[in-house]
């Protein structure tokens, strides 16, 4: 995957598809995980308003734009449009904190995490390990994958796009899970005073 000419290096090449190919497995991971949990507990509010058709688009669409800036079909102005050689390895740095950030987020919350918005009759506020810091650390996780492809491939349309698109879709994804949240969690707010969002002192 990806041209081995955008890297200094085969070693470099085959490192970011190991790291390409850890992404999407993770991913499939998440997925399997979320839906092979047993049915134990009543579901009372599975408001998810389409955010997770939303952001499964959002990683297909930056892997996809991220390869397309860099490949012969995209202009020419675009195509040149490239940050130094020595942020390939800037780049792949951030997808494996990424990954390493959203697999730990993920099994902090256990049960709790899904991919649809629901709350349960048993759920209870995670607020321990990285919640501790963000409020949303497994979207944090793949913000930084994807922004890490974009960067390794050292494409500064690319980087753009995928910035300013997985910044859209996870506020609006955020903005209907705290709803939930905020309503069947009277420490909600509290917690969210206490809290970053995305990004700790940032964001």
């Amino acid at each position: 995957m990806g041209d081995m000419t955008k890297f200094n290096s085969a070693i470099e090449y085959y490192i970011f598809n190991v790291l390409l190919m850890c992404l999407l497995i993770s991913e499939i991971f998440i997925f399997f995980y979320t839906r092979s949990k047993p049915n134990r507990t009543e579901k009372i509010d599975t408001r998810d308003l389409g955010t997770k058709w939303l952001l499964y688009l959002n990683f297909v669409f930056c892997l996809i734009i991220s390869f397309l800036c860099v490949s012969q079909k995209a202009p020419f102005y675009i195509r040149e449009l490239t940050l130094p050689a020595y942020f390939a390895k800037i780049g792949m740095l951030i997808i494996a904190v990424g990954i390493c950030i959203r697999i730990k987020a993920v099994l902090t919350l256990k049960k709790a995490f899904t991919l649809n918005v629901q709350i349960s009759k048993e759920q209870q506020l995670i607020t321990n390990g990285m919640y501790k810091f963000v409020r949303h650390p497994a979207y944090t996780g793949s913000i930084l994958s994807l922004l890490g492809v974009s960067i390794a491939l050292k494409n500064i349309p690319a980087i753009l796009i995928v910035a300013i698109c997985s910044f859209v879709c996870y506020q609006i994804r955020i903005n209907v899970e705290e709803a939930v949240l905020q309503k069947y969690f009277k420490e909600y707010n509290l917690y969210k005073e206490k809290t970053y969002k995305l990004f700790p002192y940032i964001y």
